[in-house]
């Protein structure tokens, strides 16, 4: 992601789950602490509920600007978060 989407405000990738009951798992923390989040991935994750490699990866997203303040409640629990990916 480049710097001209986060500053539009463009989705920014904290957690990547091995499955839809991770996802919600890290979603309802986050919103527990007033960040929205939502999950984004392939649909296998919700009619298979399995991970196999990428498949059925859930990526746990919240806005640019909240990605600071979520990166530190997770690791701060010591859930793995995503590291910025931005260059």
């Amino acid at each position: 992601m480049n710097d001209g989407e986060q500053q539009r405000g463009a989705p920014v990738e904290v957690y990547r789950a091995s499955g839809e009951f991770d996802a919600q798992l890290v979603c309802s923390f986050l919103d527990s602490h007033g960040i929205e989040s939502f999950i984004e991935g392939e649909s296998t994750r919700l009619t298979h509920g399995f991970t196999l490699n990428k498949l059925g990866l859930a990526r746990v997203l919240v806005r640019a600007e909240d990605a600071c303040e979520a990166r530190r409640l997770l690791e701060e629990r010591k859930i793995e978060v995503t590291e910025d990916m931005t260059d």
